[in-house]
């Protein structure tokens, strides 16, 4: 079942579980139980005026697979321009994924400070499938058709973390809307995994992501491109900078990640 359907059943309030299709370990994914969670916020409260501006995601704990999920919200201010609302995903009670969302009505202004356009240093065709392969990758990789543009993979015993490359659904039906972009973007691996030798468990803690107004619109098939950094890692967590570009090079979103690295446990 891909994403469109869990989108569905939440715009609907069906009551869903997520299957082992969209598994990590034995838990779901995050990006996709972060973008539930923001489709809830979105039907519930029917912005339509205001784009998404800023959201903060905690994965306070495991979304088990094929257990039932409830989402619920609550509006903390809304005001003229900025309207902010907390949402979560729980499961028996207890909250597995929070989300804050700062949505904003556009206005004037005499500021205007646009980045110029990126070239990503490897085209398409130029750049390497990221692969699914069963037992060594997680099992939501069957979803997305990822395109590593960075020299050094996952566990390449790289002396410098970081990952760059195009990314979009391997079916796509409908260009990306914002929930859709966050379960695109986190699909990459962290940043920091290329510095390993031998593979170890890895998961984001927290992620805020800012989204750029206005942006130019996307065509289904476009491919996004992701740069991302390792800011510092020490003690069993890394930071990472990452950055998401339209097609055209344009600045889309700017992400910042908190991520657990269990290679030495004890």
């Amino acid at each position: 079942m891909d994403y469109k359907y869990y989108q569905d059943q939440v715009q609907q309030c069906l009551p869903m579980s997520i299957d082992s299709g969209w598994g990590q370990g034995r838990s779901a994914f995050g990006g996709l139980t972060a973008a539930l969670v923001l489709t809830h916020i979105e039907q519930q409260t029917g912005l339509t005026d205001r784009d998404l501006r800023t959201i903060n995601i905690h994965f306070c704990g495991a979304v088990m697979l094929d257990e039932s999920c409830e989402f619920t919200h609550r509006v903390l201010s809304n005001g003229k321009s900025v309207f902010q609302v907390v949402g979560q995903l729980l499961q028996n009670g207890e909250v597995k994924t929070q989300i804050v969302a700062c949505f904003g009505a556009q206005r004037q202004s005499s500021i205007q400070i646009n980045p110029s356009p990126i070239k990503p240093p490897k085209s398409l065709s130029e750049a390497m499938v990221f692969p699914f392969t069963p037992g060594r990758t997680p099992e939501f990789v069957r979803y997305f058709d990822l395109r590593l543009t960075s020299d050094n993979p996952p566990y390449s015993g790289a002396k410098q973390g970081g990952v760059s490359g195009w990314m979009r659904f391997k079916e796509p039906t409908e260009a990306l809307n914002d929930s859709a972009m966050i379960v695109l973007i986190d699909a990459w691996p962290p940043a920091v995994l290329p510095l390993l030798t031998t593979q170890a468990p890895a998961s984001t803690i927290t992620w805020n992501l800012e989204f750029i107004q206005p942006r130019e619109s996307l065509e289904t098939k476009d491919y996004l491109f992701y740069d991302c950094d390792v800011v510092q890692a020490d003690l069993g967590y890394a930071h990472t900078d990452a950055k998401i570009f339209h097609p055209n090079g344009q600045l889309l979103a700017v992400s910042r990640q908190l991520v657990g690295v269990y290679d030495q446990r004890r």
